[in-house]
This record gives structure tokens, sequence and C-alpha cells, in this order.
């Protein structure tokens, strides 16, 4: 487990705590409520050069904010540039309730830059501050923030890092409560899945004695004695990324899954996830931008290499962790395929027994199966399994398991990604399931 710092107070609207060691430049902090403000930077055309840009969406206006801050409080201590017009960037996009678990008192989600200035101490800038009623897991506010960051920080190689709770591909909410979605039937579907209003969500730690655990963003809403959440959808996070990105890694539970792969495929040249759910300690922040920035071109596998050997190092429950990366170019050529073997199989498929396929889930969410693993058990030829291995192996860059997670299931088949199965599903997520591009490339659900 990491150690984590002393943290002295810092931007009092922003952070109840801030990082030691780390100063702020609080000439260029300002509210903005539209699309005007004063612009923090001249664009310089030469900057597009080779200029990287490492932006950590770090949604922590949840259970997870003292894990959230501790990563920040990593990057403080890692690799940062230094402060030139020429030089690459850290941005940290935060939201953190003003004490641990006080979700009643508004706060403004921001956006920091991270750099060191010249007698190399870390400096956070707070160049772009949002109004406290900004709901930071938002569309709007997830596509003005990175708006302004390609606007007004031009790079030739933007990344994202996204740390927060996920869900992979399900509709907001139906996680924590499947069967009040499921009772209203396919045609409240749409309405419910796209309403801006809180969705009730239940954190799937499940037991207290067990590690806490990252479950896409979310910010929490006290209302009537009553916590709620506002969630995205995984089709509304690819529409607020503006930029193209390098990478794009997910610190967050079950985002592992073709579907999240495939609904991104077209914003980012890789991708990296876990098929399971994340312990909270998740990524190592502190060697993150080494990785990411030091490192030309950027190597994102170590990242996840990182990551898993050290839970692979871990006892007990501890040792549990999945993670891939996926080459994003490559993954039409997956979906050309399996269009094909869903279409050959499908009566098979339809047929197949879900306790004999890899799972990734617990608390029966049995909305996460390995993709090869599925059509293992339907029984596809050797000839066909054969063609399905060649396309996979050309998707991925990387992929580790443990060899069980949190003692509760063994990882006995891994191929790097996850998938719905649609014999262990429901009317309401099979519709909602027929709007993802992965559906829509493959026609697994008709």
């Amino acid at each position: 487990m990491r150690r984590i710092l002393h943290i002295i107070p810092l931007l009092a609207t922003v952070f109840a705590a801030a990082l030691s060691g780390i100063s702020c430049s609080k000439d260029s902090d300002f509210d903005i409520s539209d699309e005007t403000g004063r612009q923090g930077h001249i664009v310089h055309p030469e900057e597009m050069e080779t200029r990287s840009a490492m932006i950590l969406i770090s949604a922590g206006f949840n259970d997870l904010s003292s894990y959230l801050k501790e990563d920040i409080e990593d990057l403080g201590e890692s690799y940062l540039p230094e402060d030139n017009r020429y030089n690459d960037l850290v941005f940290v996009y935060s939201r953190q309730p003003s004490s641990p678990g006080v979700y009643s008192v508004p706060t403004a989600p921001v956006l920091i830059r991270m750099y060191r200035d010249r007698e190399g101490a870390a400096v956070m800038d707070t160049v772009l501050r949002l109004n406290t009623d900004a709901v930071a897991s938002s569309k709007a506010s997830m596509q003005k923030v990175l708006t302004y960051i390609n606007d007004n920080y031009p790079a030739a190689h933007y990344g994202i890092v996204l740390s927060s709770h996920g869900t992979g591909w399900l509709p907001q909410g139906y996680f924590s409560s499947p069967d009040s979605y499921d009772s209203y039937g396919a045609p409240q579907r749409k309405k419910m899945q796209r309403s801006s209003a809180p969705v009730l969500y239940v954190d799937p730690g499940y037991d207290p004695s067990l590690p806490a655990v990252k479950t896409i963003c979310q910010d929490k809403v006290m209302s009537s004695g009553v916590l709620y959440s506002y969630e995205m959808t995984l089709q509304d996070l690819a529409a607020s990324i503006p930029m193209h990105l390098d990478y794009f890694l997910l610190d967050a539970c079950l985002m592992g899954g073709v579907e999240t792969a495939f609904e991104m495929k077209d914003l980012c040249d890789v991708i990296a996830f876990s098929q399971t759910e994340v312990l909270a300690q998740g990524f190592d922040y502190k060697t993150m931008t080494t990785h990411l920035l030091q490192t030309r071109p950027a190597a994102p596998e170590k990242v996840c290499s990182d990551y898993f050997e050290y839970y692979a190092a871990q006892t007990g429950v501890y040792q549990s962790a999945t993670i891939s990366l996926m080459d994003c170019r490559n993954l039409d050529q997956l979906a050309a395929v399996c269009k094909e073997l869903f279409e050959k199989y499908r009566t098979q498929i339809a047929a197949v027994n879900p306790n004999k396929v890899q799972g990734y889930f617990r608390s029966n969410k049995h909305w996460y199966y390995d993709l090869k693993d599925i059509f293992t058990v339907a029984g596809i030829s050797a000839e066909d399994s054969a063609a399905l291995d060649k396309v996979l192996a050309a998707c991925t860059l990387y992929k580790n398991a443990t060899p069980y997670f949190m003692n509760e299931f063994p990882i006995r088949a891994y191929s790097g990604l996850s998938m719905y199965l649609p014999v262990n599903g429901s009317p309401y997520l099979d519709n909602a399931y027929k709007e993802l591009a992965w559906n829509q490339a493959t026609a697994l659900v008709k």
C-alpha cells in the first residue's frame, strides 16, 4: 500500500486539503459559467511539434476521494515538467468533497496544471474553475474542460487517465438496482438511461471487511437523507472527448469489455482497463508520468505492468488484478470475425451455461464474461477458435491476470476482454445493448 503524505489546506472551495510540498498559483483561479473567461495560455504553433499532455480525470466526489487525493499526491512526487511553454503538460481534472463523506456541501470542479518551478518545487496551478453547481461527471462539464485544454494547450500528443468508479457499458444506475430497471421494461429504457436526474447507486464493495474497490465517473448528491449519484453513460463519455488520444487508461472497475474498447476505438490508439473490479489503490501514480511523458513514445504497457506486478506480489484478497492493453486500430478486424462467429454459433451461444463460462464479477453482477471463453464453451471449431485467437493477438498489446480475484473466483481463462452474455442478461439490457457501437458492428443481440 502506498505511503500517505501529510496533507495541508489549499484551495478551500475545491479541496479540503492539498499536497505536502506543493504550492498553488492562485492568480489564475477564476469562475466560469459559460464559454467566456480569461484564457490562460497563448497558443504558439511550434508547441505542436513534440509536446505531450497527460490528463488525469480524477472523479473523486464520492467514497474514493481519499484514494484519488493520494493519487494526486503521488503525481506531486513523480516526474513533472518544468513550467515552459514548449514543455510537456500534466493536468488534473478533479472535484473533491470539502471533507471525506460530506456530499451536501457543494464544491467546484477544477482543472489543475501541475509542473515544477525553477527551484524544483511541485506547483498546482488552477487554470479553470467551474461553478459549484456543475456536476463534474456530466457530459457537459467533461466536454467543457477537455475542450478548454484542446483549445488553449496545443500538443502533438494527448492521453487520458481516468480514475473513478465504473461499471462498464451498463446504463446509468443499473449496476446497483437491476431489478427496478428491468421491471420497467424496454419501452422505458431510453428515457431512464438519458435522464439528467441523479440515480440511486450502491457502491459494489458489498463487504466492509474486504478491500475497497473502484466501481463511469460519479458525483454523489444527498437529498432528503438519501444518497444519490450522477453517472455517465459510455456513449456520453466518448462524446465528451474532443481530441484524439494516444492512450486512454481506465483506472476503474469492470471497464475491460469489448464494448468499452469498441465505443472508444476511434478516439484513441490504445486503451487499457480491467475486466474485474479494481482495488482502490489502483495504478501506480508515482511512476506513471515517467512512462507516459519521459518515455518517448509513451509506454502505457509499463503502466499496466507496474499495476499488475504490484498486486501479483500481494497475498490473500489483495493478490487480485486483471489488466489488458488493447490496440484500438485492430478492433475492426475483431468485430468482423466476431460478427461471423456470432451468426454461425448463435444457437449454441444462446444455449451456453453461464456457470461454465469465465466470469469477472462478484455478488451475482453477471454482465461480464470472458469473450473467448464464451465461444469456447459454445463449442466453436478448432479452425474458428484459431481465427479468433489470431485477431485477438493482433489487438492485444499486454494482458495479465492473477490466479484468483479476492479469493472469490478463479481466473482460469483470460482473453483480455470481457463481454455481455445475453443468455444471462435481460430484455432491458438487450435493448440498451443495441445502441452500443459493438453490437451495431457485430449483431450479438438482434
